[in-house]
């Protein structure tokens, strides 16, 4: 950006598995929900996507504009009270393998759930902020819904939708069993239900095409005192109640944060098979590497393929360029008698796609099928 634009926030991307990039996650098309654009541009603000993560500038002559609509935005009616303001952004996933290759639910389904973060709930990592305690996990996955939210509520008891400010901006008197909220008027991002006797239960409202997985809230400033790290936010924090006194436009101040995911872990197995169906491989046969060791078993393949099956005792974490290098050594032995050694010194290693669920049931793990024909 040049002179003209004063940063305000730089987010990225980090995964795991993408170890030939230092991290950068290239997985998503991002875009600031449409009630945030139309603020943002009101606001002389741009948007700009970088490919592994994103960032927010601002005309440096509408700082002052931007302070004064922070100052404005204090509510009373909030709970905590304080300055609520901020920008909802959409993670668009571009990559299908996207789920498989990173430590969540493997059966995580974006028509249901999304993840959600906020710079209300950072760590800081010294160059940057990281959501959450330095990953993204399954405890950020938050049901989604789309413009009628349905939930259970005592009948004639007032029934509140709340956005992340605690403030009321739906209420209804449910006539049965369930109280029906319609959201389309509301801005996308996160609500939670409350009424009396029920669970607070909090949904995500994200629009139904094109299908996002992450919704992201950035707060302008620091809502109230002991809400998160006050240098999480570009806008200073401001006197509560509201003053005269305001921060000065020169101590809006530039947040790097970071959306960080950690790669799945999956039990490798190898099937290898021999093309030549009348031979057989030696009770030698063995894989050997320093990462895991291998159980050794028959198995049957779907297309009737008979193959020696080597499953890893110890999940390994998948990888864009694996480290871990595995041989495998033995003996074939023809049906007229001849013994042919076998060697292979690197196997190939567990690929992106497909990821399968893990027999024992565990969600965040998984399996990688590794075939081998010699």
């Amino acid at each position: 950006m040049n002179a003209r634009y004063v940063e305000l926030f730089r987010v990225g991307f980090l995964h795991g598995y993408y170890n030939r990039t230092d991290g950068r996650c290239p997985d998503f098309d991002v875009a600031p929900s449409s009630a945030s654009a139309a603020l943002m541009s009101s606001l002389g603000m741009l948007f700009r996507d970088f490919g592994s993560g994103f960032g927010v500038y601002i005309d440096r002559s509408r700082l002052p504009a931007l302070i004064d609509y922070v100052r404005r935005g204090y509510r009373a009616d909030a709970s905590p009270a304080g300055y609520w303001a901020w920008l909802t952004f959409l993670l668009v996933p571009r990559n299908p393998a996207l789920i498989g290759v990173t430590a969540l639910p493997i059966d995580t389904n974006p028509m249901l759930e999304n993840l959600y973060a906020s710079n209300l709930q950072v760590s800081d990592a010294g160059s940057a902020f990281v959501f959450g305690n330095g990953a993204i996990d399954a405890s950020s996955l938050v049901p989604v819904t789309g413009a009628t939210l349905a939930a259970p509520s005592a009948e004639g008891s007032a029934a509140t939708l709340l956005d992340i400010s605690g403030s009321v901006v739906a209420s209804v008197s449910p006539t049965d069993a369930n109280a029906a909220f319609n959201l389309a008027a509301l801005p996308y991002g996160l609500y939670r239900f409350a009424a009396p006797g029920a669970a607070s239960v909090s949904h995500l409202y994200v629009p139904a095409q094109p299908r996002s997985l992450c919704a992201i809230d950035l707060l302008l400033t620091q809502p109230a005192a002991g809400l998160g790290d006050p240098a999480a936010f570009p806008v200073p924090p401001l006197p509560s109640p509201p003053s005269a006194a305001t921060p000065s436009p020169s101590d809006v101040h530039a947040v790097d944060l970071t959306l960080a995911f950690n790669a799945r872990d999956t039990f490798w197995e190898y099937y290898v098979v021999s093309q030549n169906a009348r031979a057989h491989f030696g009770d030698d046969l063995t894989i050997v590497g320093s990462a895991a060791t291998f159980r050794k078993s028959l198995a049957a393949l779907p297309n009737g393929d008979q193959a020696v099956q080597f499953t890893a005792t110890t999940a390994l974490p998948l990888r864009a360029q694996s480290p871990y290098r595995f041989e495998l050594s033995g003996h074939r032995r023809a049906s007229h008698g001849s013994r042919d050694d076998v060697s292979i010194k690197w196997l190939p290693t567990a690929p992106a796609a497909p990821v399968w669920p893990a027999p024992s049931g565990d969600t965040l793990t998984g399996s990688s099928h590794i075939y081998v024909y010699i």
